[in-house]
């Protein structure tokens, strides 16, 4: 059988959980501390004072657009271009990959990275990488027309022949 002292944790720790999740309300008693020789008695209630939740400011600045939003995600793209080179392209998709979890708008790195999954021959990425390129370079129409090329080669290693034939007509 389990001690008061065991049961005073399970309750602290379940009410912190529940504390979390913000469903114990504003309850304000604290736990009753045990002292050496106390007696334990087992009618006793114990509750526990919510932690305060804390909010998380938003951001003040929006989500950079350009395509060197920092020195990291220009060191990170450089190091897979020297990795593509190389034909590293596992090494290459990942650094682009953090690069991209730093700068999620930046078309160039969605390009880079469909570049590489063009070259891993893996198709329907190279596709997907090129599109979502595409819809952050509203106003890059050169860069448009890299996606495009690189997504009419992928369609046409599906077998997809008016897919291919379509995305070429845009790339033009």
């Amino acid at each position: 059988m389990f001690n008061l002292r065991i049961w005073q944790v399970i309750v602290v720790m379940m009410s912190l959980l529940l504390t979390g999740c913000g469903s114990l309300g504003s309850r304000s008693t604290p736990a009753p501390v045990d002292e050496p020789g106390q007696v334990d008695k087992p009618e006793e209630r114990i509750t526990v004072a919510p932690i305060p939740a804390t909010r998380i400011a938003p951001t003040e600045k929006p989500l950079a657009t350009s395509p060197q939003t920092s020195s990291a995600t220009t060191k990170l793209r450089l190091a897979a271009l020297s990795q593509q080179r190389a034909g590293k392209y596992t090494h290459a998709a990942a650094s682009l990959e953090r690069a991209l979890r730093i700068s999620p708008r930046d078309a160039r790195l969605w390009h880079q990275l469909a570049q590489v999954r063009l070259s891993q021959k893996k198709w329907r990425l190279a596709v997907n990488m090129a599109a979502k390129s595409n819809a952050l370079a509203t106003q890059q129409a050169s860069l448009q027309r890299k996606n495009w090329s690189i997504m009419a080669r992928a369609y046409r290693e599906l077998g997809l022949t008016s897919k291919a034939n379509d995305a070429m007509q845009r790339a033009r």
